[in-house]
């Protein structure tokens, strides 16, 4: 049981990679995953972070039968308190990811990695997936800011149905939804990741870094918004990234983005 990461081309894929039990994840799988989206965020020669699931899913959620476990729990409410600490300080990495994520998703979704999906700034969805919440119908109650996200994809009364009922989602139907990207073949699936994280990673770093704040703020009052904003605008306008975007479409040329 692990995950592994790879990079390649600025592009680094995090693989859920424990296929006979669906990728559900264990302990050690949480900490590595833990350390790779540190190396991600931190080393400035990757750029966009794809994350996928080996074999049939994406993944099964967290392991809830023990195997694995090499954290000790408290006792009692303590104890789960302790372990959504845990789980939900990586889910935050992948929502605060400074780079562009892309979730690549096959087969199920579901539980907490489905909430992972929904904290990527791309979600592509093959054929086959299937994206379940996974909480309610084992009564207990959506973990890693589910709701929140879900509610501002495709609105609260929607967001609550699909809660609420434990439903399945696939991969066309959440198309429709807007709840993914897109939706395509599965055997094209790890293409169109890569073609679109390798795209990606061409982005101005701190263009795209002040926009995703932005997106992530969610500040309900407009005024508020644009005040951020324009803190992002004087920030990013100064940049060297900033002139060599000017200069590359003068230029009719691709630019050079450096992140400074």
């Amino acid at each position: 049981m692990s995950i592994d990461i790879s990079v390649s081309e600025r592009v680094a894929t995090i693989l859920l990679n424990r296929p006979d039990k669906l990728n559900a994840l264990t302990d050690t799988m949480w900490m590595q995953l833990r350390d790779h989206l540190d190396r991600c965020e931190q080393d400035d020669e990757i750029r966009s972070v794809i994350i996928t699931g080996a074999g049939r899913g994406f993944c099964a959620g967290a392991d809830i039968s023990g195997e694995g476990k090499v954290i000790e729990r408290k006792p009692g409410i303590a104890g789960i308190t302790q372990m959504t600490d845990f789980y939900f300080s990586i889910v935050r990495r992948i929502y605060h990811m400074p780079k562009p994520t892309v979730a690549a998703v096959k087969g199920a979704a579901v539980g907490i990695s489905w909430t992972m999906a929904l904290c990527c700034d791309f979600v592509l969805a093959g054929e086959s997936a299937k994206f379940r919440p996974g909480f309610m119908n084992l009564g207990k109650v959506p973990e890693g800011g589910f709701q929140f996200l879900l509610s501002r994809l495709v609105g609260e009364f929607k967001a609550r149905e699909l809660t609420y009922r434990s439903q399945f989602v696939t991969g066309p139907a959440a198309a429709e939804m807007g709840l993914v990207t897109r939706c395509v073949a599965d055997d094209e699936l790890i293409d169109e990741a890569n073609t679109l994280a390798a795209e990606a990673a061409g982005f101005a770093p701190a263009a795209f870094k002040y926009a995703k704040r932005l997106f992530n703020s969610n500040s309900g009052d407009y005024d508020a918004f644009l005040a951020e904003e324009a803190k992002a605008i004087a920030i990013t306008a100064t940049m060297s990234d900033a002139k060599e975007g000017m200069m590359a479409f003068v230029e009719k040329r691709a630019a050079n983005f450096t992140g400074t």
